[in-house]
């Protein structure tokens, strides 16, 4: 049972570093960061 939750957790991980990969690429690229986040699922935080 702890090796799957391992599993989880590291795969969680790499999905975080990929997906902050893209943004830098995105923004270094000049492309649409919105159209990025979306296909991602990726919500960014707002200041209030």
């Amino acid at each position: 049972m702890n090796s799957i939750v391992k599993n989880n957790k590291t795969s969680i991980f790499q999905k975080v570093l990929e997906d902050k990969r893209a943004i830098r690429d995105c923004i270094q690229k000049g492309e649409n960061l919105k159209k990025v986040a979306q296909e991602r699922g990726i919500k960014f935080a707002t200041p209030l």
